[in-house]
Formats: C-alpha cells, sequence, structure tokens
C-alpha cells in the first residue's frame, strides 16, 4: 500500500511539473528527444536548470517564458529541456550547469557541446536578445 501511495505521489508530481512546464509558455521535452529533436531540425538545446525554492526562477517561468516574443524567438532556434536540480536523475545539472547559481540556462549545440550560460533572472527583451545571441553563436 505504501508503494502505491508512493507511486502515486511520484506520478502527480511528474504531471504537476510538466503541466506547470506547458503553463509556462515554453515547451520542454527530455534530454536525449531535445538532442535529437535539435539535430533533425537542425536546432540549439537550451536547457533551463531550476528549483522550486528559487523565486527568480518561479520569475522567469511566469514573467518571461510566458510572452509571446520570447516564445517566438526560443521556438524558431531552440529545443527546450528542464531541469530541476533537486530531482536530476540524469545528474545534468552536475555535467551541463555553468554555474551554481539559479536560475541557469545552459546553450547546447545539438551534438551536446556546450556553447555557454546566463545565470540569473532577467527581463523578457534581454533575455530575447540573450536567445538571439546564442542563436548566433555556432
Amino acid at each position: 500500500m505504501k508503494r502505491l501511495f508512493l507511486a502515486l505521489c511520484a506520478a502527480l508530481l511528474f504531471f504537476l511539473q510538466s503541466l506547470s512546464a506547458q503553463a509556462a509558455g515554453l515547451s520542454f521535452i527530455s534530454y536525449d528527444q531535445a538532442l535529437k529533436q535539435a539535430a533533425d531540425e537542425k536546432k540549439l538545446v537550451m536547457v533551463f536548470f531550476w528549483a522550486d525554492w528559487c523565486g527568480y526562477c518561479r520569475m522567469l517561468r511566469q514573467e518571461v517564458f510566458s510572452q509571446d516574443q520570447v516564445r517566438e524567438v526560443f521556438e524558431r532556434s531552440f529545443v527546450g529541456v528542464s531541469v530541476d536540480v533537486q530531482n536530476d536523475p540524469e545528474e545534468l545539472s552536475r555535467k551541463l550547469r555553468g554555474s551554481t547559481a539559479l536560475p541557469t540556462v545552459t546553450f547546447l549545440k545539438s551534438d551536446g557541446e556546450p556553447l555557454g550560460y546566463f545565470d540569473g533572472a532577467t527581463d523578457a527583451e534581454t533575455f530575447i536578445k540573450i536567445l538571439e545571441y546564442a542563436a548566433a553563436k555556432p
């Protein structure tokens, strides 16, 4: 019974996490799927590292990622991955995060090679400039 309860809690947590990512405006998929999709579509990968307790992470999701202009620039050049650093079974945070600060956004080529990262929060206009700069880098 305890295992069933834990499994249901884990499933609910996964569902709520994916729901919050969708509600934030940007689409996020798994790391492996993102690398494949980025290679197929000739895009870059943007990995968003966050934690529930991080107020700036929430601000980015709610006030920046939800903006139509941000979404348009993102969808044109990037495939997204969202990583909760407190629940990171693939240890992507250790492998890819260029900073210990949160939030951190890391940009990768479709083969997984890091291009650079940005940490901290910013407004939508500045984030668009960061996306455009990263997209022009390769």
